[in-house]
């Protein structure tokens, strides 16, 4: 390919440069918010639940005038609460009847009893993993980077304040404070949930009165009952713009920023990826190749580090999708395929929250667009594709091509090669498949 159209791919006028000069600085809810929602994919809700949770808690909170610190802890542990339903679900598929994820949307209004005699004909491995998800979580918390009250507050969540709960079975003031506040918040919330806003209201002193000095610490039923009583804060719960306001509270309390956006993918990448056997790691290697690539066509720094993090994120709307289609070893139904291709859209919506990636989240979108128009979710063709999403496709191909599946063993890297060379064209950039096989996997 000449140099010329090497320099067209870069300079093609389809495409809006940004004003970015660099990455923006975050702070940490500036990443949870939006994250939030891709975790409440993996255990089988509609987005929007740990956003309800975090509402709750922090109203506690701030009711509570606790500090600064506490009050920003809750923050981050209510939108964090159920990380650790990603690794604790890996393999879940096998022991439960039908989407695994369901075993975790259903707690905390189930026990893990209940929850695991209802989907799994071994109950006992079942209640294992859904008391592995708190422990989990606090070891991803840990590795986040997240304050040890936020820490302590996810690893305490499901213990209740007569000793009954799990992991450790702590009791009364034993548990910490922050995990008191966040296990209060996520069983009403699962409640209104279930029963819908108007009953909920009205059925709110009821369950109070139900938690109270059994799952829940008295003194923050208390508090909670008083909230419930005005409009104020049922309004606040139901807002369109609820995670504006969740970020515009953060930010009175004079939230830190200082966040690394490229460290915080890089981590959550290998979160989305420990799903299976054979996705570890997968995002590490498409991202190194569409780096690789970028910088043959000579993308820029900024747009080689926004390249990175389309990469590292490009499938966290996979945790839409249950582990009996992502692992299925046959041909997908229709169905199947149909919830399988929702997420790049998933993926767009999680990475679109996040200040300073707007246009890294139509990349995301793209990555399995086509440049014969045949591809998904929107059937964009040619230049209408970003160039950025074409070098995300490329790697992600190869990167496909060369990993064990559950329907395929690996291809060996000419027989991958061969393949991009017969997917030029049609199903990926020419141009793009050209320099690939020239300047990056030589």
């Amino acid at each position: 390919m000449s140099e010329a159209r090497e320099r067209a791919l870069v300079e093609s006028p389809a495409r809006e440069r940004p004003a970015l000069k660099r990455l923006p600085s975050h702070t940490f809810s500036d990443l949870l918010i939006p994250v939030s929602s891709a975790l409440d994919l993996a255990e089988g809700r509609v987005p929007g639940h740990a956003q309800r949770v975090t509402y709750i808690a922090t109203a506690i909170a701030s009711a509570m005038s606790l500090d600064t610190p506490v009050q920003l802890a809750c923050y981050y542990g209510s939108l964090l609460h159920d990380i650790g339903v990603v690794p604790a679900g890996a393999g879940l598929a096998a022991y439960t009847r039908g989407d695994e994820r369901l075993v975790f949307a259903s707690l905390p209004v189930l026990s893990p009893e209940e929850a695991a005699i209802g989907a799994s004909d071994s109950p006992e491995i079942v209640i294992d993993r859904i008391v592995d998800h708190v422990i989990h979580g606090a070891r991803t918390a840990r590795e986040l980077g997240l304050p040890v009250e936020t820490i302590k507050g996810i690893s305490a969540h499901h213990e209740y304040w007569d000793g009954s709960g799990y992991p450790h079975g702590l009791k009364g003031e034993e548990i910490p404070l922050v995990g008191r506040i966040i296990c209060l918040a996520d069983h009403i919330e699962g409640m209104v949930e279930q029963a819908g806003p108007l009953l909920g209201r009205r059925n709110l002193p009821f369950w109070l009165h139900q938690l109270s000095g059994k799952e829940t610490d008295p003194a923050l039923v208390s508090v909670l009952r008083d909230l419930g009583s005005g409009d104020s804060f049922w309004l606040g719960l139901f807002s369109a713009d609820l995670a504006v306001d969740l970020s515009a509270s953060c930010s009175r309390l004079r939230e830190p920023k200082g966040m690394r956006l490229l460290g915080f993918s890089e981590s959550f990448s290998q979160l989305i990826d420990s799903r299976f056997s054979f996705t570890v790691g997968i995002s590490t290697r498409v991202s190194r190749l569409s780096d690789a690539l970028g910088r043959a066509v000579g993308l820029t720094d900024l747009r080689l580090k926004q390249l990175r993090i389309a990469a590292l994120l490009h499938d966290v709307g996979q945790l839409s999708v249950s582990e009996r289609i992502m692992a299925k070893p046959g041909i997908l139904s229709v169905e199947e395929l149909e919830f399988l291709r929702n997420h790049p859209t998933y993926s767009r919506d999680v990475v679109a929250g996040i200040y300073g990636l707007e246009e890294v989240a139509d990349w995301v979108a793209a990555h399995h667009e086509r440049p014969d128009g045949r591809g998904y979710p929107e059937g964009r063709s040619g230049d209408e594709i970003p160039l950025e999403a074409r070098i995300l496709a490329i790697a992600d191909s190869y990167v496909a091509m060369t990993s064990d599946r559950p329907h395929r063993p690996r291809a060996d890297d000419a027989d991958a090669q061969q393949r991009l060379r017969g997917a030029a064209g049609s199903q990926l950039d020419k141009d793009l498949v050209d320099i690939f096989l020239r300047q990056v996997v030589v």
